[in-house]
């Protein structure tokens, strides 16, 4: 999978991605917002282990650029007329500056138009969850047109012993296209 428009590129991670995939998941300051502030703890080879899944099927771990600098990352599950997806970017320097909206944007009217994810049955809703903490993301997926349809309180502790929330959202494709 590769979708550019302008000076972002998202693409399918490969191999070579794997390395950088892997100390992101493990730098506590990247993954502090999803309750992670030490990090994963995630052997490399674990890693290359989820890159090799996109060779399997629709769902896709990906790597997002600017202007040909990987910068953060997203993924994507095919479910039947659903798609599930996370997003994460990890370079601080990129961080609120709008590019979150717009790769959202790009990312979403791709997996809404693809023929090969839709072939089977289209997609009539992405949704996804982000922390009750994480304000931020939740002020860009409204943006975008999500509907926050929950949240569970307390569903989680995270690696310092401290609850944690999540808020679940979805994005109807009629909403999307509407907006």
């Amino acid at each position: 999978m590769r979708i550019s428009k302008d000076e972002i590129t998202i693409r399918s991670a490969g191999m070579d991605d794997a390395p950088l995939l892997n100390r992101w998941w493990n730098d506590g300051r990247v993954m502090a917002h999803a309750g992670f502030p030490n990090g994963l703890g995630e052997p490399l080879e674990r890693t290359r282990d989820l890159v090799a899944l996109n060779e399997q099927g629709l769902d896709q771990r990906c790597l997002i650029e600017i202007d040909a600098v990987p910068v953060g990352e997203c993924s994507y599950s095919v479910y039947d007329g659903e798609v599930e997806i996370g997003i994460k970017i990890c370079e601080a320097e990129y961080q609120n500056r709008g590019y979150g909206t717009r790769i959202l944007r790009l990312l979403i009217e791709f997996l809404f138009t693809d023929e090969a994810i839709n072939r089977p049955r289209p997609v009539e809703r992405v949704f996804l969850d982000t922390n009750l903490n994480n304000t931020r993301a939740q002020h860009v997926y409204e943006k975008l047109g999500f509907v926050r349809t929950g949240v569970r309180v307390d569903s989680w502790v995270d690696q310092l012993g401290q609850p944690q929330s999540a808020v679940d959202y979805e994005l109807r494709r009629e909403a999307f296209f509407q907006s």
